[in-house]
């Protein structure tokens, strides 16, 4: 071709969208004798644009990728392409058009590419110092900003409910975060966050930084993308942001938003990036800005953010001592604590020292003083400030600067002030008062423990217990006993301070009040445990104000009465049972003279497990007395008729059978470890164990009871704490945790119970019978005799089983003891594995007897049956046809086992009558 004429040549595009000729295009721009008219390619690509003004075609994305990367290519190279890169960036903003139902899987694999050539613009566009760029600067500003709002366009589209699929009570937002919507996983696949954040880190114009921060906000909603945001370091931008633009854009509100975005969906790397010490500096400008200029209502919803990222971020343990040391917890501090507190302060110039030192106010020297600050009202606004404040303030006391720092500034004087029932209520509604006090509570939850001696000093145990006696919120008195049951563990002043000042009388009488939820009675039993365990006072008291009485009252377990969970309110019941009661003897004779002993039984034959055991280590404990004892051998079940000392036994073969040391005859399996074999067999669902009287059921069954309470726990909406008492008299169950994570602590608590070494709970009914001499009144199955005599091995079993583990031990540390004191193991081993041997005899004996009494029995049942038959037969005239009645037949039927071969004496008409019947496969012969 002439090049004269190839230059003088022009593309024709068509005038719809299908019928853009992509080849000519690319022919026109890669040709050698069209490749410098840079002005015709510009031509050529806006023409395109135009035409598709409505959006491009997705059968047309791969010619569009190659398109737009020879043009960001050519506009690297310095090509004046800004003009047509901004209209195809334009077009790009728009949904994709499909010609067919199939084209987005057809060609949607090209998208990822396609948004990552058009994102890669922005690395030839960023402000620099070069001349070409300065004249061009506007070109290039006008061409971010296009990207920047396509970039938003792709974010924002299908975020509603339409375009989401939400699952059943799943709200939109968790949907998104998630699963994300199609564009957002595809800007996720392209990585682009890297090119945005380059872009943004040096981006100087207003506008595009407005919508490029509206972009990252929407592409923040989407997990993947938001962890993408805090590993390319955009976080630190987004706090330049806001120093740049403190108190007067509404840039603030949407940077805060997406670092409330990142840190709620990449909580780990988001805290981390953030636990620095400038960016704790830049929050404590931020907060001493708005807390002394911040008058607007906008201002106040920038603080409140503020302090939901603050709260965030001291989630993170390592970041609380940042606190302290940039000054921000003196900051937060001044205007944390009430007002009187903060004049007094002011007053006596420790605050202006205290926030100098903290390097948050200038040294101005002496003549200077600290602004007074923006006092906080009872709007809305500030309340939800003053909530987020003392929680963020209690969690950061964990770390020792911060305490020192909230101790000096008399925090908690504060929060109790809050408390004080008696005071006027002031600037605040009812509503409002309630909510304060919730708040102040849950604060005080924390300080509790780690700033005793300053809760202690503020008279905090009074404030509270007024508080709890004066309260007719439900909420309010929830929140009380929560503090006052973490207050009594944190030392023995707490439970004398408490019972000095009448905690226990107050504690009964809301226990014995019927009208009080189920979980404030259980949390009043759960302190009445913890004060009354080794302090006698308390103790005494406890029985003044007829404490023993009301918990003897309520040791039942009858979980269909109410829809609370029956399990964990049964637990503190009998824990305070076993520390208020066990142990002080007057307490013990009123206990047994209203019944206590007797509904402890009746209250183990029918518990759970998890509340057997804990019955079984107060029962422990009661038998050392001596009138207990002979009590616990008159009880008799009301169900069963059977002794406590059979339900007992019944309970130790279950805890075996739980350990998989019993063989099906009833014989241990392992002679080393009596109690705890190595290897214990797995039985099949279901598998029984037939004592004669009983049947105890396996370890599949066992721990599905365990998994049917854990469940249920699960579901329960309990958040208690449950102090339970255990071998060695007390084991804390879950303690110190809010009220959504108690929840999980106690399914937690559940499951490590099924996990619990059953030698605990033997332990504790060998107790039992070694206070009452192994004696019983009523006759025991050989079952029963089984475990009765291993029950009495029981202490040499524990010895046997810890001389093998230190055998062990020393040959796996490759240990060689001396041979004296080898001779002296082995003496010890092989005396207790013949006395276990020995057991092991007498059970095998015991099953033999048992096998002889079962074929004895099967014999004299045989018998019968031929007699019965052989008189019906000798009662009949001759010939007269033996008829069986219905109930005899159904009895064999049942009776007799299925591959037995039976000789009976019966005439023809009988053979023929049971041949009808078939007794599901029995096998007859005639005797001749």
């Amino acid at each position: 071709m002439d090049p004269e004429k190839a230059g003088a040549t022009t593309v024709t595009i068509a005038s719809a969208p299908d019928e853009v000729d992509f080849g000519a295009i690319m022919e026109l721009m890669t040709s050698k004798y069209t490749i410098d008219l840079v002005d015709r390619h510009v031509a050529a690509i806006r023409k395109l644009c135009k035409v598709c003004c409505n959006g491009f075609l997705l059968k047309h994305l791969e010619a569009l990728v190659d398109l737009l990367h020879l043009a960001v290519e050519r506009f690297a190279e310095g090509q004046d392409l800004a003009q047509a890169l901004c209209d195809f960036t334009r077009v790009a903003s728009q949904p994709f058009v499909s010609c067919k139902t199939s084209d987005m899987i057809t060609y949607g694999h090209h998208l990822p590419a396609f948004i990552k050539g058009l994102v890669s613009v922005l690395t030839y566009t960023l402000p620099g110092a070069s001349e070409a760029r300065q004249e061009r600067k506007a070109m290039f500003e006008r061409l971010r900003i296009e990207v920047a709002h396509t970039l938003a366009c792709w974010a924002r589209f299908g975020l509603d409910e339409d375009s989401v699929e939400l699952l059943p009570n799943q709200p939109l937002i968790q949907a998104v975060a998630d699963s994300g919507t199609p564009n957002l996983r595809i800007l996720r696949q392209s990585n682009v966050m890297d090119a945005v954040s380059a872009s943004f880190r040096s981006e100087d114009s207003p506008e595009s930084i407005v919508i490029t921060l509206g972009a990252i906000r929407d592409m923040s909603l989407y997990r993947p993308l938001a962890c993408q945001i805090t590993n390319c370091g955009l976080i630190s931008n987004l706090v330049h942001v806001i120093r740049v633009n403190l108190l007067g854009s509404d840039v603030l509100l949407v940077a805060a938003e997406v670092l409330w975005n990142v840190l709620e969906l990449d909580w780990d790397g988001a805290t981390e990036a953030l636990g620095q010490e400038e960016v704790i500096e830049s929050f404590r400008d931020f907060m001493n800005a708005v807390l002394t200029r911040g008058y607007r209502f906008k201002d106040k919803i920038f603080r409140n953010d503020m302090m939901v990222l603050l709260m965030y971020i001291s989630k993170r343990v390592e970041n609380r001592t940042l606190f302290a040391s940039t000054g921000l917890m003196a900051l937060l501090l001044s205007y944390a604590v009430s007002e009187a507190r903060r004049r007094e302060l002011l007053q006596s110039g420790f605050l202006e020292k205290y926030l100098r030192e903290a390097r948050v106010l200038p040294d101005l020297g002496d003549g200077a003083k600290a602004s007074k600050g923006i006092p906080l009202t009872n709007t809305q606004e500030d309340m939800e400030f003053r909530t987020l404040l003392w929680g963020t303030l209690a969690r950061c006391c964990s770390s020792e600067p911060c305490a020192e720092a909230a101790v000096q500034c008399g925090f908690v004087e504060s929060l109790l002030e809050c408390l004080d029932a008696e005071a006027p209520p002031e600037k605040w509604s009812q509503e409002q008062r309630r909510q304060v006090q919730l708040e102040a509570l849950s604060s005080l939850f924390q300080l509790v423990q780690y700033v005793p001696d300053a809760f202690m000093e503020a008279q905090g145990n009074a404030m509270v217990l007024q508080l709890l006696q004066a309260t007719r919120s439900r909420e309010v008195q929830k929140k009380c006993l929560h503090l006052l049951q973490v207050a009594v563990r944190m030392g023995p002043h707490f439970a004398e301070n408490l019972g000095q000042l009448g905690a226990v009388g107050t504690l009964v009488e809301l226990f014995t009040d019927k009208d009080n939820p189920m979980t404030s009675r259980q949390m009043c039993a759960s302190v009445l445990a913890t004060m009354c365990k080794e302090y006698p006072e308390n103790a005494r008291e406890f029985r003044k104000k007829d404490g023993v009485e009301a918990m003897r009252d309520e040791v039942v377990y009858r979980p269909g009465e109410t829809t609370d969970n029956h399990l964990f309110y049964s637990l503190c019941v009998v824990d305070c049972v076993w520390n208020a009661v066990v142990g002080t003897r007057k307490n013990e004779i009123r206990f047994l003279d209203a019944g206590g002993l007797f509904a402890l039984l009746d209250c183990l034959e029918v518990a759970p497990m998890l509340l057997k055991r804990q019955i079984i280590g107060c029962l422990a404990d009661l038998m050392e007395y001596k009138k207990a004892a002979k009590l616990f051998t008159q009880w008799n079940s009301q169900v069963t008729m059977k002794g406590a000392l059979r339900l007992l036994l019944e309970l130790w073969q279950c805890e075996q059978q739980a350990a998989g040391n019993l063989a099906p005859d009833g014989v241990i399996r392992d002679l080393e470890q009596p109690l705890n074999p190595r290897a214990p067999p797995t039985l099949a669902l279901g598998e029984l164990i037939d004592d004669g009287d009983s049947t105890v059921t396996s370890t599949s069954r066992f721990a599905g009871k365990f998994r049917h309470a854990k469940n249920f726990a699960d579901t329960a909406g309990t958040g208690t704490s449950v102090t339970t008492a255990s071998h060695g008299r007390t084991q804390k169950a879950f303690e110190k945790a809010p009220a959504s994570a108690q929840q999980r602590q106690g399914s937690q608590w559940l499951s490590s119970g099924i996990e619990q070494d059953p030698a605990f709970c033997r332990a504790k009914i060998y107790a039992v019978l070694k206070c009452i001499g192994f004696e019983c009144q009523e006759t025991l199955s050989i079952a029963e005799r089984q475990q009765m005599e291993l029950v009495k091995l029981f202490p040499m079993a524990v010895e046997l089983e810890m001389w093998i583990k230190v055998q062990e031990s020393l040959a796996n540390r490759g240990i060689k003891p001396v041979s004296a004191d080898r001779q002296w193991i082995e003496d010890c081993v092989v005396e207790r594995r013949d006395q276990a041997a020995w057991v092991q005899n007498i059970q095998k004996k015991l099953a033999e007897e048992r096998q002889t009494e079962e074929e004895a029995s099967l014999e004299r049942f045989y018998k019968d049956l031929r007699g019965r038959a052989q008189i019906q037969r000798m009662t009949q005239p001759p010939g007269y046809p033996l008829h069986l009645g219905s109930k005899d037949s159904d009895m064999w039927h049942e009776r007799l086992p299925r591959t037995l071969l039976c000789p009976l004496l019966v005439s023809p008409s009988l053979s023929k009558f049971l041949a009808a019947r078939s007794f599901g496969g029995l096998t007859l012969q005639r005797e001749s």
